[in-house]
């Protein structure tokens, strides 16, 4: 018994330790955003805003704003590429990213984007990874799952 409950107290430490150098970390995270014109960077007139929730610390708010944009296929009129600075920002530090995706025009639809790891402060100094995201747009409302990993220098 007294070996069982050694095992369980180790597994337990090892599971509540944060990354080490040199590791990965599987990221899986619930994310909603909400077109805005007021709460956006400065110089913005519009952005979507958004709650992060999930593993790893990643748990906090979004901010994303498109700088550029293009029509889709002729074979998919009805899509849009676009690529913009994607921000999570968590109690213990943000992460920059650079999301390339695609999406339906109008408000409602589908959306799918992958994000790059550019910069990062706090417990994500120096990480590299990316997060692939992909979801349903309803008004002005986005609701994604992100997957991927960060790594750790």
């Amino acid at each position: 018994m007294k070996i069982v409950f050694s095992c369980l107290i180790a597994a337990l430490a090892i599971a509540a330790t944060p990354a080490q150098a040199g590791q990965c970390k599987k990221i899986h995270a619930d994310l909603s955003e909400v077109s805005a014109t007021e709460g956006c960077n400065p110089g913005l007139a519009s952005c979507f805003l958004g709650e992060v929730d999930g593993n790893h610390g990643l748990r906090g708010t979004t901010h994303f704003a498109a700088d550029s944009a293009r029509a889709g296929p002729a074979t998919s009129p009805t899509f849009i590429s676009y690529s913009g600075p994607f921000e999570y920002r968590t109690a213990n530090g943000n992460l920059s990213m650079r999301e390339t995706g695609v999406t339906t025009s109008g408000s409602e639809g589908v959306v799918t984007a992958y994000q790059q790891i550019v910069g990062a402060t706090g417990q994500y100094e120096g990480a590299t990874g990316y997060f692939f995201v992909s979801g349903h747009k309803t008004g002005g409302m986005v609701t994604t799952f992100v997957e991927g990993e960060i790594c750790y220098p």
